[in-house]
C-alpha cells in the first residue's frame, strides 16, 4: 500500500492495545501506533511523519491543534 493514503488515528477508548489489555486506551498512545507502523513498513520515522502531517493539511487542522513537534 503506498504511504499517500494512510492516516494514523486512534480508536481510544474502546479499543486497548497490544500489552494494555484491560485498559482503557488514550489518544497519548498514538506514538506506540506510530512505532508500530514504521516497523512494519520499514521507512523512516521521518518519511512517515511527514506524509501523516500532510494529512492534517487534507482536514485542515492546524498544527496549533496537535501536539507535533514539527
Amino acid at each position: 500500500m503506498p504511504l499517500s493514503p494512510l492516516v494514523l488515528e486512534t480508536d481510544a477508548p474502546d479499543m486497548p492495545l497490544a500489552g494494555f489489555q484491560g485498559q482503557v486506551n488514550r489518544p497519548e498512545r498514538i506514538g506506540l501506533v506510530f512505532e508500530g507502523l514504521c516497523n512494519l513498513r520499514q521507512e523512516s520515522a521521518e518519511e512517515i511523519a511527514t506524509q501523516l502531517y500532510n494529512s492534517l493539511q487534507l482536514f485542515n487542522i492546524k498544527k496549533e491543534q496537535t501536539n507535533i513537534a514539527k
